[in-house]
């Protein structure tokens, strides 16, 4: 079937040859380890340092959200260059 000038059969057996599932599932893997690390790391730390009041606890838990959200953005970034570079 020819769609949008594309061959889809061709373009499937192209897609499936530069597959490395073996590489592919590791990076995937030692990423979810990676920012297990840093989820828990960062809960730890807002835990331990926060009030122990009910606002205290609202604070650290958005807090630690937030921190955690950018934290494993950033080591995205990062974990995919190294892994990715042909260097």
């Amino acid at each position: 079937m020819l769609l949008i000038g594309v061959d889809s059969g061709n373009f499937w057996s192209i897609m499936q040859s530069r597959v490395d599932v073996w590489r592919d599932v590791g990076n995937g893997i030692v990423k979810s380890f990676v920012f297990g690390i840093i989820c828990t790391a960062v809960a730890l730390y807002q835990g331990y340092e926060t009030e122990a009041t009910p606002e205290g606890v609202a604070y650290a838990t958005t807090r630690t959200v937030v921190i955690s959200s950018l934290a494993v953005l950033g080591m995205d970034f990062v974990l995919t260059a190294l892994m990715f570079s042909t260097a």
